[in-house]
């Protein structure tokens, strides 16, 4: 097992060594804890825990590189188990990497209080990086220059199965060779974004339970691409996108409700202009995910 933790504060070594012990459960003279600099031949390379740690600029204070031998502590928790007991054994917020979410910002943030929260960590170019913690999604008493808010890069990543426009590109390139390009190609890639949208909503907005507004704006302006992109096709072409165009659509308004366009006009700050737009600018989600 391998741990990558940075933690906001500086705990001596011997704590380190004390609250890895209680992580995964060995006394705290079988963890070896050193400076990544220091002389290896100090190092009691034979323990079942092993920590190398260096100091960082910024707003984490520490990396901790961890081994735990699998055979001598077969029982050691995961990553997010092992953080969650680090930070409360040692006062500190702990961030490690969200490995779900395809991005080297994305980390998870667990604090003493037994919180976790997603957090976007950026490093300087400098030759000693300064490490920022630009945004979390909840706040963090550790972290009080973070912004809190939803982080778009989290649900773009996000898995949500889009099986009519994979019916609508199998209907397409019944020999596997599918439009990339040009109007067909362009619609289906704005048909399977309104998709991933619809689903999210009529699934109660799952996986997270929330979706950033300004995502949801712009799954609304690819809804407006694919009305045009559509209204451009021949209709071998077009007819099954429209299909499943209106399919989704049907979804979208069992999940919404007409509100004549006054949640987005206010948020979009463009008043009873936005009943210019096209019917789904007009409702809104009957729960709404963003705070």
């Amino acid at each position: 097992m391998i741990y990558t933790f940075l933690t906001v504060h500086r705990p001596a070594p011997a704590r380190m060594a004390a609250a890895l012990a209680g992580a995964v459960g060995v006394p705290a003279s079988d963890v070896d804890v050193a400076d990544e600099d220091a002389d290896p031949a100090g190092r009691n390379w034979d323990a079942p825990v092993l920590c190398g740690y260096r100091e960082l600029l910024g707003d984490v204070a520490l990396s901790w590189d961890v081994y735990v031998s699998d055979d001598a502590v077969p029982g050691a928790p995961d990553e997010p188990a092992a953080a969650r007991r680090v930070a409360a054994a040692t006062g500190t917020t702990v961030l490690y990497p969200a490995t779900d979410v395809p991005n080297p910002s994305a980390y998870w943030a667990a604090t003493p209080a037994g919180t976790t929260t997603r957090a976007r960590l950026y490093a300087s170019d400098d030759e000693e990086p300064v490490h920022t913690v630009d945004a979390v999604e909840a706040p963090v008493p550790h972290l009080p220059d973070a912004r809190v808010e939803l982080l778009p890069e989290v649900y773009r990543a996000q898995r949500i199965p889009v099986p009519a426009t994979e019916a609508v590109t199998a209907a397409l390139g019944p020999d596997g060779t599918a439009p990339e390009e040009g109007g067909a190609g362009r619609a289906r890639d704005a048909l399977l974004l309104w998709e991933r949208l619809v689903r999210r909503m009529a699934a109660g907005w799952e996986p997270a339970g929330r979706y950033p507004l300004d995502l949801y704006l712009e799954d609304l302006l690819t809804r407006d691409d694919l009305a045009g992109q559509l209204a451009t096709l021949p209709p071998r072409l077009g007819e099954p996108l429209a299909r499943a165009a209106e399919e989704l659509d049907g979804l979208f308004r069992a999940h919404t409700r007409d509100d004549g366009g006054e949640l987005l006009g206010r948020l979009t700050h463009s008043g009873t202009a936005v009943l210019d737009r096209a019917w789904w600018w007009h409702r809104r989600p009957v729960r709404l995910p963003w705070t």
